[in-house]
C-alpha cells in the first residue's frame, strides 16, 4: 500500500508539491522558534550566573518588560552617591565599580541587550564586569598608561567588534561555523559617538550576549562621550561576605531612597519573568504551526478521498479490506509528512544561521529537529484519521456509480 500511496502523490505533483512545502515552512517556523526560545534561556540564565553574589545599584522608577531595566541605561546616579555606596565598609573595594551603560545601537531582538552597548568602567576593575571572561585576540584589561596623544582603549565583544566593523580603520576576519566574520581589528580605530577609540582586545564569545554587546571603555571616557562627568549609570557591588549580601541592601535602599538595590536572586526573577512571557507568545506560534500542518494534511487528504471515491469502491468491489485501505490514506499523510519534514529541516538551518550569525551553529540541535518532525507528523497523521476513516466507509455499490 506503501508504494501504492507514492504512486498517487506522484499523480498529483503540483499539488503534493505544494503540501509538502506548506508542511515543510511549518516545520520550519517550529524549529526556529523552539531553537530561539532555548538560545534566550540560555543567555539569559549565563547573564545572571556572570553576577552571582553581586548587587546592582540603579536610580529608582525605571523599569523594563519584567519590572527591572536591564541593563539599566536610562538610570543615572551622581557620583557624590555612587562614592558613598561604593566606600561603605561592607562593600568589597577592589570587587566593585563605578558603570556607565549607553544603547549604540538597536537590540537584535527584543529581549536582548543593545547589539553594541557603551561601558564605562574604572581601569583595573574589568573583571568586575567581565568575571573572567578571555579574549579572543588582544587582552581584556585597559593598558596602565595610555600616553599623551593616543586614543583611549576599547575592548570588544564580538557583535559590537562586527557592528564597528563597518567604519573601523583596520577588519579582521574570524572563521565561524556559518563562514567568516568580518570584525574590527585589533589596534584599529573605532569612533564611539565622535570620540575615537582604539582597540584593545576581542573578548571571547563564548559568554553570553551582555558581553558579546559590550564596548568596555574607561570611566572618564565614557562619561566624556555621554557628556555626563557628575554621573554614572549604574554601580555594580561586591559584599565582603555573602552574607552581608542583603543587609547591605537593606542599608543601601534605607540610606539613599531613589536608588534601587538588585540581589543576583531577583535578577534571576526578573529574568524568568522576562521568559515566561516571551514563551507565551512563542508557545503560540509554535502550536499554530503544529495546527496549520495538521489542517492542511487533513484537508488535502479529504480531497483526495472525495476525487477518489470511484477508485476506493473498486478496490473494495475486488475485496480489498478496510484496513488496507486506511494503510493507504495514512501512507499518504507519511509521505507528505517525510518529504515536508525533509524540506523543513535544511530550511530551519539556513533561517538560523541567517538570524542568529556566529551562534548559529551551537544551537542548531538534532533533538529539536526530530521532535519538531515528529511532533508535526504524528499531528498530522491523527488528522489524516477522518478521511481515512471516511474512505473504509465507501459503500463500493454507490461509489461505482459516483461520478
Amino acid at each position: 500500500m506503501f508504494t501504492l500511496a507514492i504512486q498517487q502523490l506522484l499523480t498529483k505533483k503540483l499539488r503534493s508539491a505544494l503540501t509538502v512545502l506548506g508542511f515543510g515552512v511549518c516545520v520550519n517556523l517550529y524549529i526556529v522558534v523552539t531553537t530561539v526560545m532555548r538560545f534566550i534561556t540560555e543567555d539569559l540564565d549565563l547573564q545572571v550566573q556572570r553576577f552571582t553574589g553581586v548587587l546592582f545599584v540603579q536610580s529608582r522608577g525605571l523599569t523594563g518588560l519584567s519590572g527591572i531595566e536591564w541593563p539599566p541605561i536610562s538610570s543615572t546616579i551622581s557620583m557624590t552617591e555612587a562614592n558613598d555606596v561604593i566606600s561603605r565598609p561592607a562593600v568589597d573595594q577592589e570587587r566593585s565599580t563605578k558603570v556607565s551603560f549607553a544603547a549604540l545601537a538597536p537590540p537584535p531582538y527584543p529581549t536582548a541587550p543593545p547589539e553594541a552597548l557603551l561601558v564605562g568602567i574604572e581601569p583595573g576593575k574589568e573583571d568586575v564586569f567581565l568575571n573572567g571572561a578571555d579574549a579572543i585576540a588582544g587582552r581584556c584589561r585597559f593598558p596602565s598608561q595610555n600616553g599623551t596623544g593616543h586614543a583611549p582603549p576599547a575592548i570588544l565583544g564580538v557583535l559590537a567588534a562586527r557592528h564597528f566593523a563597518r567604519a573601523a580603520t583596520a577588519t579582521t576576519e574570524v572563521p565561524t561555523p556559518v563562514g567568516p566574520l568580518a570584525l574590527a581589528a585589533l589596534g584599529s580605530r573605532i569612533v564611539v559617538r565622535g570620540t575615537e577609540f582604539e582597540v584593545q582586545g576581542i573578548i571571547e564569545p563564548e559568554t553570553n550576549q551582555l558581553l558579546r554587546s559590550a564596548v568596555l571603555v574607561p570611566l572618564e571616557d565614557a562619561q566624556c562621550v555621554l557628556q555626563s562627568p557628575d554621573s554614572v549609570t549604574a554601580l555594580l557591588v561586591s559584599p565582603k561576605r555573602a552574607s552581608d549580601i542583603d543587609p547591605l541592601q537593606e542599608v543601601i535602599e534605607s540610606e539613599h531612597e531613589e536608588l534601587m538595590v538588585i540581589s543576583d536572586r531577583q535578577l534571576a526573577e526578573n529574568a524568568r519573568k522576562l521568559l515566561d512571557r516571551v514563551n507565551q507568545l512563542f508557545d503560540v506560534v509554535r502550536w499554530t504551526s503544529v495546527s496549520v500542518a495538521a489542517l492542511l494534511i487533513a484537508i488535502v487528504m479529504f480531497v483526495s478521498v472525495l476525487e477518489r471515491t470511484r477508485e476506493l469502491g473498486t478496490l473494495r468491489a475486488i475485496g480489498a479490506p478496510r484496513r488496507a485501505l486506511l494503510s493507504l490514506i495514512l501512507s499518504e499523510s507519511a509521505g507528505f509528512a517525510i518529504a515536508g519534514s525533509m524540506v523543513g529541516v535544511p530550511m530551519s538551518r539556513v533561517v538560523i544561521s541567517k538570524a542568529l550569525g556566529p551562534d548559529a551553529a551551537g544551537l542548531r540541535s538534532r533533538e529539536i529537529e526530530w521532535g519538531a518532525a515528529g511532533i508535526l507528523s504524528l499531528c498530522s497523521m491523527v488528522a489524516a484519521l477522518m478521511p481515512a476513516w471516511r474512505a473504509v466507509q465507501v459503500d463500493p455499490i454507490i461509489a461505482l456509480r459516483y461520478e
